[in-house]
Formats: structure tokens, C-alpha cells, sequence
């Protein structure tokens, strides 16, 4: 998915905040990192796909929408759901990891007025240690399910290109252009709808084509 564009609403950005880290002795923070948040996919345009039917026999110049290709195709809906699943875990385990820490920074909090300096530093820096840690890793999460949504979509177009390639020979053209960036054509040129078809056909929804990452481990202990 491309970072910036405006989301459907499948995936929020889903990497909350942890908390502060507990002050030591000295009453120095360790500042959180910036996270990433998950990749959205864009919002579909408003197009004016031609139906089959209305498609012409030939032309010297082919369009198509690159968006709609992929997100209307079963292969991008495919991605699109998975994407908001794993989107849902990483957030669920954020909250969960979010109260954890809560819960350990208002113990250490609790204790300050009740353990020797000495004590209570060696505790903050622990905990200090272990909630950068787990920053790390939930950035790492985002970073890579992010990573993964980037594979997926190359691998599409990848398996799709020669299917354009067969449709362009198919009509007669010599070139196929992304629509967006064409100030005026015709419906009858555009073959968005028509590759679909086909690439549903031929490719299906490419299942496992590229693995998801492998979630990071789960932090419970104290």
C-alpha cells in the first residue's frame, strides 16, 4: 500500500502510544520512540469503466486504472482483508501491552516513597529497558506487516504484466497507460475491467504467494 493516501476505513492506524517510562532516581525520562502506523489502502476513485461490451476492437493506446485493478481484482481483496486482520491482532496486542506497562510504571511509582534510591533506580532502569524493548518490537511488527502489504502488491502486477501484455497484442496496441495520469480518452480504451476478469481467472487471489511475516514474541513477564 502507498504511505500518505487516504484510507478505505479497513485499517486504522493501530500502534498506540505506550506509556512514559518510570523516572529513576534522578528523575530523567527515556523518550518513546516514533512508530510507524499500519499502511491504508487508497480510496477507489470514481471511474468510468467501460462495460466488455463496450469496449472497442482496436487502438494504438490502451488505459487502465492501476488502484482499480488491484483493489477490485480477488487478489487485492484478498490482501485488503488479511491486511485488516493482521491490522486487528497488532492493535489488540498494543492494548494489551499499553495496560501492562501502565499497570508496572504505577507499581514502581507506588514504591518509590518506600524503597531506597539505590533499590527503586535499579527497578526504573529495568523496566525502562524492557518497555524500549517492547517499543522496538511493536515498531518492528508495524514495519513488517507494512512490508509485507508493499511485497504482496509488486508480486500482483509482477504475475499481472503478462496478461497486459497479451491484452495490449489482443487489440492492437502498442503501449498501455495508467488513466490517471491522461487528461482526456475514452471509456473505450480503458481495459481496467476487462484485465480483471481475466487476472481473477488466471492468477486468483494469490494465497500465499508471499508469506506473512512471522508475528514477534509475546511480552508478559515483568
Amino acid at each position: 500500500m502507498r504511505a500518505g493516501r487516504a484510507g478505505l476505513g479497513l485499517v486504522a492506524a493501530v500502534l498506540m502510544a505506550l506509556p512514559a517510562t518510570a523516572q529513576d532516581a534522578t528523575g530523567t525520562d527515556i523518550p518513546a520512540p516514533d512508530i510507524p502506523a499500519i499502511a491504508t489502502p487508497p480510496i477507489l476513485p470514481n471511474s468510468t469503466i467501460a462495460s466488455p461490451g463496450e469496449a472497442i476492437d482496436s487502438a494504438p493506446i490502451l488505459t487502465l486504472d492501476q488502484e482499480v485493478l488491484y483493489l477490485t481484482s480477488v487478489w487485492g481483496l484478498r490482501a485488503q482483508a488479511r491486511l485488516e486482520a493482521e491490522g486487528e491482532e497488532v492493535a489488540a496486542e498494543n492494548d494489551r501491552l499499553t495496560q501492562l506497562l501502565s499497570s508496572e510504571e504505577a507499581r514502581l511509582t507506588e514504591q518509590r516513597s518506600t524503597l531506597p534510591a539505590a533499590e527503586f533506580r535499579d527497578l526504573a532502569e529495568n523496566f525502562d529497558i524492557r518497555a524500549t524493548r517492547i517499543r522496538r518490537e511493536r515498531a518492528q511488527a508495524v514495519q513488517a506487516l507494512n512490508a509485507w502489504a508493499e511485497a504482496d502488491r509488486a508480486a500482483f502486477f509482477r504475475a499481472a504484466r503478462p496478461m497486459m501484455g497479451q491484452l495490449m497484442q489482443d487489440r492492437g496496441a502498442v503501449a498501455v497507460l495508467d488513466g490517471r495520469t491522461i487528461l482526456v480518452s475514452l471509456d473505450a480504451i480503458d481495459v481496467t475491467e476487462q484485465l480483471v476478469a481475466v487476472l481473477n481467472e488466471r492468477i486468483g487471489d494469490g494465497e500465499g504467494v508471499v508469506p506473512l511475516p512471522e508475528p514477534p514474541p509475546s511480552n508478559d513477564a515483568p
